[in-house]
């Protein structure tokens, strides 16, 4: 009886070890699903739980990066870099995790208990991850970033007078702080309309000693007129202490002020030689660094909002996956 014993269990160990596998651990995945081996389980559930992290943090640090790539000072100092950088987060952060989705998938068609649900879960996030992070970091650049880098760029003047200086003399101004008792002409503003009304104002210095011969300083608006009569409302124009101007930096809207001005200048029989579009302002430093904070702030919320994003379309799929058995 006992020589019996032994050799049924070196029989049942040999069909353990060759069963159509030379892995004598060829079951513990089926085992791990319930039927009666409770270590391969738990390493199931951990597997799984790495799973569930890589696919809620890996997405949410490739938009993180490439957002703030494109959002900040790299873009506007090394724009080849930022290019660089960019194509390098595409292959690693939305190439590799595609190339082992396929790899998964050519697996799964040699193995139909193989499931690559969790590679095609990471490939599809880090895919949307980067579109999202390209189009908002272009988007945050463009309307904060930009503005704020090429007026930190250009020149700072204070105190100066419209009666003393030309528009040519201040051509490469970035933002001017003007002398006490500057304001807007609001009776002699204008608006030239083409699809939006371009609105314009003379900027001017009052008690001087000279007046000047040319009228170069325009505080300039859209939408914010009515284009037939003198009645200047765009940004500041009622705050009394207001003496800061910044840059017009929508290069595009530049030929219609000019045209703004110079129905003005028919109007109003006055000569502007060589004007200059500003946007009037409580204070010129003030409404420069308000581009920085914003674009930070934009920043912020945006990579919070993703991660909450991220965080549900985790817990959605997780869910699905559950559900379908693929888990």
């Amino acid at each position: 009886m006992e020589y019996g014993a032994a050799d049924a269990m070196k029989g049942y160990s040999k069909m353990a070890m060759y069963n159509g596998n030379a892995d004598p651990f060829a079951m513990t995945p089926q085992l791990g699903r319930g039927q009666g081996n409770p270590f391969a389980r738990g390493q199931r559930r951990r597997l799984n739980l790495v799973s569930i992290l890589i696919g809620l943090f890996v997405p949410w640090l490739l938009f993180c990066f490439v957002y703030a790539v494109l959002s900040f000072a790299i873009h506007y100092t090394q724009p080849i870099v930022t290019f660089a950088l960019v194509t390098l987060a595409f292959l690693v952060g939305v190439g590799v995790p595609s190339l082992l989705a396929a790899n998964a998938m050519k697996r799964k068609l040699s193995d139909p208990a193989y499931e690559p649900s969790w590679y095609i879960f990471l490939a599809g996030a880090c895919f949307i991850a980067f579109i999202i992070a390209v189009l908002a970091g272009q988007s945050n650049y463009a309307a904060n970033m930009k503005k704020y880098y090429s007026l930190q760029n250009l020149s700072r003047y204070k105190d100066v007078d419209t009666n003393l200086y030309l528009g040519q003399q201040l051509m490469d101004a970035g933002s001017i702080e003007f002398k006490e008792g500057t304001s807007l002409d609001l009776s002699r503003s204008m608006g030239f309309k083409n699809h939006d009304v371009y609105c314009v104002s003379p900027i001017v210095t009052k008690g001087g000693s000279s007046q000047a011969t040319s009228v170069d300083f325009w505080a300039v608006g859209k939408n914010c007129c009515s284009g037939v009569s003198a009645d200047f409302h765009c940004d500041g124009f009622s705050d009394p202490d207001a003496r800061g101007v910044i840059r017009l930096m929508h290069d595009e809207d530049r030929p219609f002020y000019r045209l703004a001005v110079q129905q003005a200048e028919a109007t109003y029989k006055m000569t502007a030689t060589h004007p200059l579009f500003f946007e009037w302002v409580h204070s010129a430093e003030e409404a420069t660094n308000q581009f920085a904070q914003m674009g930070r702030i934009d920043y912020f919320l945006g990579i919070c909002s993703y991660f909450l994003f991220q965080i549900f379309i985790t817990v959605v799929t997780t869910l699905i996956f559950s559900k379908i058995s693929h888990f």
